[in-house]
C-alpha cells in the first residue's frame, strides 16, 4: 500500500515538472527597447517635419535624458540677419514728488539719465541669435540743497552737489526667443550679454574757497541679464520692451581732485532685481 502512494506522489511530481518548464517555454519577457522598422521610423519623421513646419512650432530639445516636451513657435527664422535699437530715459525731480519727501525740508534735486544701444545681430537656429551692441550713456545728478532736521541732536544740510557720468561701451549678446502665437506677432525673450565699457565721471561740491571736483576714469566688465517682450508691428519691424534683472560687474576707478591728489579702487558686485534705471524701448528690423 505504501510502495503505491509513493509511485502516485512520484507520478504527480513529474507531470508538475513538465507543466511547469512547458509554462517557462511559452513565456514571453518583454524588455524596454522596442524595434521599429527604419523606413516607418523616417516616414514618422518626414510627416512630423511637415506639420512643424506648416504651422510654426519648434519643439526644444532635451536636457539631457528628460524631454519637457516644451514647444515654441518659429518668433525668428533661421539664417535671418537682424538689427536695431534700443534707448532709456529717466527724469526725476524733487517737485514732482514732496509727498515722498515730506521729512525733508528744502529738498531741490534733479536727476536726469538717458543711454542708446545700437545693435546687429545674426540667427543661428530657429529663435536664436547672437549678435554685437553698441552703447552710450550720460548721466546728471544736481543736488541743490537738503536739509534733515529731526531734533537739536540730529540735523544736517547738503547742498550745490553735482554729479554727471559718460560711458561708452561694446559688448556681444546672446538672445533667445518663445514664439506665443501662430500669426509670429507676439514673443518673449530673454538676453545675455557680456559688456565691457568704458567713460569718465566728475562729482563737485561747495562754491568759492570751499570748491571740491574730483574727476573718474573708469572701466568696467559687466554680465546682465534680460528678459523681455517683443510684438512684430509690421512683417519685418519689431518693437520691443526689456528690463535689467541680474547684473554682475567688475569696476577699476582712478580719480583725480582739483588739489592734485589721486586715488584708485576696484569694485566688484551681484544686483537680482528689476533696475528701474535698466528699463529699455527698442526696434528692431528682421531681413
Amino acid at each position: 500500500m505504501s510502495s503505491r502512494l509513493i509511485y502516485i506522489c512520484v507520478v504527480i511530481l513529474l507531470v508538475g515538472i513538465q507543466e511547469i518548464r512547458a509554462q517557462q517555454r511559452d513565456t514571453i519577457v518583454i524588455r524596454d527597447t522596442v524595434y521599429v522598422d527604419k523606413a516607418e521610423l523616417e516616414q514618422v519623421h518626414a510627416e512630423k517635419d511637415i506639420v512643424e513646419d506648416n504651422t510654426g512650432l519648434i519643439r526644444i530639445k532635451p536636457i539631457g535624458r528628460y524631454d519637457r516636451g516644451i514647444i515654441s513657435y518659429r518668433f525668428i527664422p533661421k539664417k535671418k540677419w537682424m538689427g536695431g535699437l534700443t534707448f532709456s530715459y529717466v527724469n526725476f525731480d524733487s517737485d514732482d514728488s514732496r509727498l515722498l519727501f515730506s521729512i525733508l525740508k528744502d529738498f531741490d534735486c534733479n536727476f536726469k539719465t538717458f543711454s542708446v544701444n545700437p545693435f546687429v545681430g545674426y540667427a543661428l537656429a530657429d529663435n536664436l541669435i547672437v549678435g554685437m551692441k553698441l552703447g552710450y550713456s550720460h548721466t546728471i545728478a544736481d543736488l541743490g540743497n537738503v536739509s534733515l532736521n529731526i531734533d537739536d541732536d540730529l540735523n544736517f544740510s547738503l547742498d550745490n552737489i553735482r554729479y554727471t557720468e559718460d560711458l561708452r561701451s561694446v559688448g556681444i549678446f546672446h538672445r533667445s526667443y518663445v514664439g506665443l502665437d501662430r500669426g509670429k506677432l507676439f514673443g518673449l525673450f530673454n538676453e545675455t550679454t557680456l559688456t565691457y565699457k568704458r567713460g569718465s565721471s566728475s562729482f563737485s561740491r561747495g562754491e568759492g574757497e570751499e570748491f571740491k571736483r574730483t574727476d573718474t576714469t573708469i572701466n568696467e566688465l559687466h554680465l546682465g541679464i534680460n528678459p523681455g517682450l517683443a510684438v512684430f508691428i509690421t512683417q519685418n519691424v519689431c518693437a520691443e520692451l526689456s528690463f535689467g534683472v541680474v547684473g554682475f560687474k567688475y569696476r577699476t576707478e582712478k580719480q583725480k581732485n582739483n588739489l592734485g591728489e589721486e586715488g584708485k579702487r576696484r569694485d566688484s558686485g551681484a544686483n537680482f532685481k528689476i533696475n528701474l534705471f535698466n528699463i529699455n524701448i527698442g526696434l528692431t528690423f528682421c531681413m
